[in-house]
C-alpha cells in the first residue's frame, strides 16, 4: 500500500525538491551526511537543471503588481483544495485499484512483486498476519494520513509558485495589461474563476476524458513505433554485447573497468527488470479491467 501512496505523491515530491533547495541558504548550517547529503545531492542536481535569469529593471518595477494579481489568480488555500478533490475524485479510485493490501504486505516482506503471487485474500491475509499482525490497521492509518500529507507538500510548494508566476506575469505583462488582468481578477466572477480553475483541473471529469482517450494513445504508440523503425531502416542495425567478437567484449571490459562476467550479468539483470516491470503492467491492467467489470456488474 506505500507503494501506492508513493506513487501518489511522487509528482508532488519532485515539485518540491527545488524550494527546499532555496529555503537552505544557509552558509552556517552543518553539512549533511548519509540520506541527507543523498537529497541535498539531488535537490541540487534539479535545481542546477533550471536556471533563470534575474529581473529586469523595469520588470522589477512591475513585480508588485504582479504580486497583488496572483494573490487573487491562486487564492491562499486553493492548492489544499486542489488535493482534497483529487484524492476524492482522482487518486482515491487510482489507490483503491492498487493490489490488495495483504497482498502487498505479504510481497513486500518475502522480496517479490505483488503480482506474482496466486492466492486468494484469505490466502493472503493469512500469510500477511504470520510477518504484521497489524498490517491492516497499519495501512488503514497510512491512508488516513495521505490526504494530511498532500495537503502538508502543497503549502510548502505555494509559496514558490506564487512567487514564480508573479515574476512571470512581471516578465510577460506590461503595467497596463497586468492592471487590465487584475480588474477581471478583481471581480466575483473572476474571483470564481481562479478557484474554480483549479479544482477543475482535478476534476475526475478530466481524468474520464483520458481514459477515454486511452484507446486512441495506445493505438498512436503503436503507430509511432512503426514510423520509428521505418525512419530507422536504412540504419544498420545496433549490435548487443553478445554479438561482439571476444576481443571486442575484452575491449569494453577494459575500457570500462567492467569484468565481461559483470557486464553479462547487468544485462541479465537488466533485462529481468524490463520483463517484471511489462509483466506489472500487464497484471495491473487486468486487474482495472477486472475491477471496472465488476463495478458495471454491481
Amino acid at each position: 500500500m506505500m507503494r501506492a501512496i508513493s506513487g501518489s505523491c511522487a509528482g508532488l515530491a519532485l515539485m518540491l525538491a527545488t524550494p527546499a533547495l532555496g529555503a537552505q541558504d544557509d552558509a552556517d548550517a552543518a553539512a549533511p551526511s548519509g540520506a541527507d547529503a543523498d537529497f541535498a545531492a539531488m535537490t541540487e542536481m534539479f535545481s542546477g537543471l533550471f536556471t533563470t535569469e534575474p529581473l529586469t529593471p523595469e520588470q522589477e518595477t512591475r513585480l508588485p503588481a504582479a504580486e497583488r494579481l496572483i494573490s487573487k489568480i491562486i487564492p491562499a488555500g486553493t492548492m489544499g483544495e486542489m488535493i482534497d478533490t483529487m484524492m476524492g475524485g482522482v487518486l482515491g479510485p487510482l489507490m483503491a485499484a492498487a493490489p490488495s493490501g495483504a497482498t502487498t504486505t505479504l510481497a513486500k516482506q518475502i522480496g517479490i512483486e505483488p503480482y506474482e503471487l496466486d492466492l486468494t485474500e484469505e490466502q493472503a491475509g493469512e500469510l500477511a498476519t504470520l510477518f504484521d499482525p497489524a498490517w491492516e490497521e497499519r495501512q488503514q492509518r497510512e491512508m488516513a494520513m495521505v490526504p494530511a500529507m498532500m495537503k502538508d507538500m502543497v503549502t510548502l510548494i505555494e509559496p514558490g509558485m506564487r512567487k514564480a508566476m508573479s515574476e512571470l506575469y512581471a516578465i510577460r505583462f506590461s503595467s497596463g495589461e497586468l492592471a487590465e488582468i487584475d480588474a477581471f481578477f478583481s471581480t466575483d466572477t473572476g474571483s470564481k474563476y481562479a478557484r474554480e480553475s483549479f479544482l477543475m483541473a482535478s476534476d475526475p471529469r478530466i481524468m474520464a476524458s483520458t481514459m477515454e482517450a486511452m484507446p486512441a494513445l495506445m493505438g498512436s504508440i503503436g503507430d509511432m513505433d512503426a514510423r520509428m523503425k521505418q525512419q530507422m531502416a536504412d540504419l544498420p542495425a545496433a549490435r548487443s554485447f553478445a554479438a561482439l567478437t571476444p576481443a571486442e567484449r575484452a575491449a569494453v571490459a577494459a575500457m570500462t573497468g567492467l569484468s565481461v562476467e559483470e557486464i553479462e550479468a547487468g544485462l541479465a539483470a537488466q533485462q529481468y527488470q524490463y520483463s517484471a516491470a511489462e509483466a506489472a503492467l500487464e497484471a495491473e491492467a487486468a486487474a482495472n479491467d477486472e475491477a471496472a467489470a465488476a463495478a458495471d456488474h454491481e
